[in-house]
């Protein structure tokens, strides 16, 4: 009877304890985010961060460079979504969590993104850092495209002196979806073969942040191409009759482009005297590796009726028929500085990303 007993105490134990830990391993709290820290006061610095749905509480940790090590300093209620810390002239360096309660437990969150600043006066040579813009609102990159925008970083507007710098330039990068767009430290945007549109973020040592939308597009295959003038036969017979051809051709040194040749380097592919083999002709620099799409190239330049050449330059595939002399046309293909070849009386846009060019012929 008495090992019944103790049986039964045993399970009512086991199970009174084993229900907060389930519940607590079921409930999930959200990271806290947009935090922020800014000088207040001149001598303090004020954490601020977005409210956390059924939080009851955050908080605080700094970074105490003794230890190298990230310690607590403060704690407080769901309520709360501001800090200040107490007086200070020095740079400190801040993480927030969430926590929700499960009985006598704590549920946490992940830890923030760290967040830096240092307080100052209005008149301080050194400040924080304040408004991030990029000059564009979007970007419209192909799937293989590699591009810097343009960001500026302002100091804060609470400075006064206006011959204030920013103490820490350092922008910290990242992208909503990797599998569209990645970004390097220096915000360099490179698209990963895949269509689609992600989001490209850009944050200050304090947290404020901008972004910059990505539409990641297929410019090279698929094309649907317009504007090309009939009287141009064989213009018209390279886009008629070899548009996938010229398409992969493009798409293959889009893709590969970090084996270009540098800029005025120029990359001329043609038919050797016998016909038999694609002849790459490099000008002031070394043979790139075009292997993989030799075998595409041969096709176009021996079944094509005209003389053609397949040209490589920064960023750019021309496909230029000769007329003789000075006299061409050409179809480029252009990943990389579009605005040089904008239309004007020479070059036509035949489709996106694709531009009509002609030289040498009648006005």
């Amino acid at each position: 009877m008495k090992n019944i007993s103790f049986t039964f105490f045993t399970i009512m134990l086991c199970f009174d304890i084993c229900i907060p830990l389930s519940v607590a391993a079921n409930i999930k709290i959200s990271t806290p985010t947009k935090v922020r820290v800014r000088s207040s006061e001149s001598k303090k610095l004020k954490v601020t961060w977005k409210k956390v749905k059924k939080a009851d509480g955050y908080q605080i940790y700094e970074y105490k460079k003794s230890n190298k090590k990230f310690k607590k300093v403060a704690d407080v209620d769901g309520k709360t979504r501001s800090w200040k810390s107490q007086n200070t002239k020095k740079v400190h360096t801040y993480k927030v969590r969430a926590y929700k309660k499960s009985g006598k437990r704590r549920v946490y969150s992940k830890f923030s993104y760290t967040v830096s600043a240092k307080p100052y006066k209005k008149d301080a040579k050194q400040v924080n850092a304040g408004r991030l813009r990029f000059k564009e609102d979007v970007l419209d990159l192909s799937v293989h495209q590699c591009l810097t925008p343009t960001l500026k970083v302002k100091a804060t507007r609470y400075a006064v002196n206006s011959r204030a710098q920013i103490y820490d330039s350092t922008i910290r990068w990242f992208s909503s979806d990797e599998t569209i767009g990645r970004v390097d430290k220096n915000g360099a945007i490179t698209t990963q073969g895949k269509e689609g549109i992600c989001k490209i973020y850009a944050r200050a040592h304090n947290g404020n942040v901008t972004w910059i939308k990505v539409y990641a597009e297929d410019y090279a295959t698929n094309v649907k191409f317009e504007n090309v003038p009939a009287m141009l036969d064989d213009m018209q017979n390279l886009i008629n009759n070899y548009q996938t051809d010229i398409e992969q051709i493009a798409a293959y040194f889009e893709k590969n482009q970090a084996e270009h040749p540098n800029k005025n380097q120029e990359m001329i592919f043609m038919l050797s005297d016998d016909r038999k083999e694609v002849v790459g002709i490099v000008e002031k620099g070394e043979a790139i590796y075009y292997i993989d799409v030799e075998d595409i190239m041969l096709r176009v330049l021996k079944s094509f009726p005209g003389d053609m050449e397949i040209i490589v330059i920064d960023g750019v595939v021309r496909f230029r028929l000769n007329g003789g002399g000075a006299q061409y046309v050409e179809l480029n293909y252009i990943f990389n500085q579009l605005a040089e070849y904008e239309e004007n009386r020479y070059h036509f846009t035949a489709a996106d990303r694709w531009i009509y060019h002609y030289t040498g012929f009648p006005t």
